[in-house]
């Protein structure tokens, strides 16, 4: 009769066990990472929006302060006179062109003002945006800041 040494290992079922439970962590482990991607680029994408409507808002804020502005309605153009020229923004469906600059931004509704009362053309001294939703139907408030060596001169 032989003797048979008994040799110690894994039976097939248990490798069969081993396999399809690290199988399933493996699954889990990359859905999860896309969910993760998903959500680094949702937050990128929020991100460069919230940024193009800061570069926007600055940019007026600069130029409304520095400038005399004139809208002019026909066009749908701001127009700031400067001693080098003029800056045209020109507002279009689903972006703003301000000379060589493009901001990416829909806008729904512009109102223009001139000391506190709304006006359709002409001089402004304050504009107000109201973004499209993919902005958060965000209100932009654009004012020249003014002293009161303006309104003495003015009268």
């Amino acid at each position: 009769m032989r003797n048979f040494k008994k040799v110690k290992g894994f039976t097939l079922s248990e490798m069969l066990v081993v396999l399809v439970i690290s199988s399933i962590v493996i699954s889990i482990a990359f859905l999860s990472l896309s969910m993760v991607q998903k959500q680094v680029q949702s937050i990128r994408k929020n991100l460069n929006v919230k940024q193009e409507l800061q570069f926007l808002e600055r940019s007026l804020w600069g130029d409304f302060n520095l400038f005399e502005v004139t809208y002019l309605n026909r066009e749908d153009v701001l127009s700031f006179k400067t001693s080098k020229g003029e800056i045209i923004y020109e507002f279009y469906d689903d972006y703003i062109l301000k000379d060589q600059d493009t901001f990416l931004i829909k806008i729904n509704d512009k109102r223009m003002y001139l000391d506190g009362v709304e006006v359709k053309e002409g001089t402004i001294d304050a504009i107000q945006l109201e973004t499209s939703p993919i902005f958060g139907n965000t209100n932009v408030f654009v004012f020249k800041n003014k002293d009161a060596s303006f309104y003495i001169n003015n009268e």
